[in-house]
C-alpha cells in the first residue's frame, strides 16, 4: 500500500516530458511508495506547477537539479500524502551537519507556501536552552563547542510546542541565533503559525542505543572525551520522547561518517562567500571533532526509525534511495496524536 492515494490535478500539456536526468537506484521504489506507480506521471505532475524550478530562488545556495528532482520533489510529495491524511503530521529529517537538511526542509516549506499548502519548518536548534541554561549544558566539554551536544537542547518546551499543535493546528517555537554574542547563540524570538505539516531536521534527530560492531574510534578518544560520550550517550535517551511523536522519518545519509567534516567546511566556505561572515578553522575542526566523538558513528549511520534512506557521496550526489517502510497509515501511533 502506498503512503497516499495519487493525486489527479496534472496538467495534460506537460505528459509528454520524462524525467530529465538519470534516474537513482531506488527513486522509482520511493515515487511508487508516494502513490505514483508511474515515475513518468509523477515528474508530470511536478513539472505542471514549476518542476525543478518550483520556488528555486528560495535555496539559500546553488542547488543541482539531482537534488531537487530526487530528494526535495518526493519529500514534497511526502508532504502531499500527510495533507491528504486529514490529521497533523510531524515529518523528521535527519542528517549529518553541512548536508543541506536546514537548507532542503527551508525549500519544502517555501514551495508549500507557493502550492498553498500549510506547512512548517522547525530544527533542534530552535529549541537550545537560553544563554545562561545553554551555558550550564556544554560546560566543560572537551570540544569547547557552545552547543549542538545532546542536553542542550529544551526537550520539555519542544514536547509542549509539539503537543499543543497536535491539538490545535498552532505550532509555537522559539527562534535561536547563532550570531549572538560572539558566535555562543542565543534564543531570538519566536514563531507561531498553523499548520498541518510540521517538519522538523537535526543532526542526531532519530539516534537510538543500539550495540556497535566496531570500535568507532575509542581508541582514540581521551579519557575526558569518554566521559563525555558517556553522558551525551546517557542523555539521548530523553530524546525518545521526541522521536516518538514523529510520524516518519527521512534519512539523509552521509557513505562515511567523515563526510560532515568536509560538508560543514564547503557550507561555511559557502557562507563566507554569500555573507562575509568568516569562520575560524579551529572552531570547525573542534566542532567535526565533537560530532565524530560524542556519539558511535553507527548511530547516526542506522537510523531505525527511519522510513527512507538516502546515501549520499562526498560530493552530495545521491548514490542509492532505500524504502524501508512503504506506509505510516493515519492510524499509526504516536505519542502525541
Amino acid at each position: 500500500m502506498p503512503w497516499c492515494s495519487r493525486p489527479t490535478s496534472l496538467d495534460p500539456d506537460c505528459w509528454n516530458k520524462s524525467v530529465p536526468l538519470q534516474v537513482t537506484d531506488g527513486h522509482q521504489l520511493l515515487v511508487a511508495s508516494l502513490g505514483w506507480p508511474n515515475v513518468d506521471d509523477w515528474w508530470n505532475r511536478w513539472e505542471g506547477v514549476g518542476g525543478v524550478n518550483l520556488a528555486r530562488d528560495r535555496w539559500s545556495v546553488p542547488v543541482m537539479d539531482a537534488w531537487v528532482t530526487f530528494v526535495g520533489l518526493p519529500l514534497l510529495s511526502r508532504v502531499e500524502c500527510a495533507l491528504s491524511e486529514g490529521r497533523r503530521v510531524l515529518l523528521g529529517v535527519s542528517a549529518l551537519p553541512g548536508c543541506g537538511k536546514s537548507t532542503l526542509c527551508s525549500w519544502v516549506k517555501s514551495a508549500s507556501q507557493t502550492l498553498g499548502w500549510p506547512v512548517e519548518h522547525l530544527s533542534l536548534d530552535d529549541f537550545y536552552w537560553p544563554a545562561e541554561q545553554l551555558d550550564k549544558s556544554v560546560q566543560g566539554n572537551p570540544w569547547s563547542v557552545p552547543r549542538a551536544l545532546p542536553g542542550s537542547h529544551d526537550i520539555d518546551g519542544m514536547l509542549q510546542s509539539l503537543e499543543t499543535w497536535k491539538e490545535s493546528g498552532l505550532i509555537t517555537a522559539p527562534r535561536f541565533d547563532k550570531a549572538l554574542r560572539n558566535g555562543r547563540g542565543d534564543r531570538f524570538g519566536s514563531s507561531s503559525s498553523r499548520s498541518q505539516v510540521v517538519l522538523l531536521e537535526g543532526w542526531f534527530l532519530g539516534a537510538s542505543p543500539h550495540p556497535s560492531i566496531e570500535t568507532e574510534i575509542v581508541e582514540g578518544l581521551s579519557d575526558q572525551e569518554l566521559e563525555w560520550r558517556s553522558r551525551a550517550e546517557s542523555l539521548l535517551a530523553d530524546y525518545r520522547q521526541i522521536w516518538t511523536c514523529l510520524d516518519d522519518l527521512w534519512h539523509l545519509r552521509a557513505i562515511h561518517s567523515g563526510l560532515s567534516s568536509q560538508w560543514k567546511r564547503q557550507q561555511l566556505a559557502t557562507l563566507e562567500q554569500h555573507s562575509g561572515v568568516g569562520f575560524r578553522p579551529n572552531e570547525l575542526s573542534d566542532f567535526n571533532r565533537m560530532v565524530l566523538a560524542a556519539l558511535p558513528p553507527s548511530w547516526l549511520h542506522n537510523i531505525a526509525r527511519a522510513g527512507v534512506v538516502i546515501d549520499l557521496t562526498g560530493s552530495r550526489s545521491i548514490r542509492e534511495i532505500k524504502v524501508l517502510r512503504t506506509q505510516l497509515s493515519a492510524s499509526s501511533s504516536s505519542a502525541t496524536g
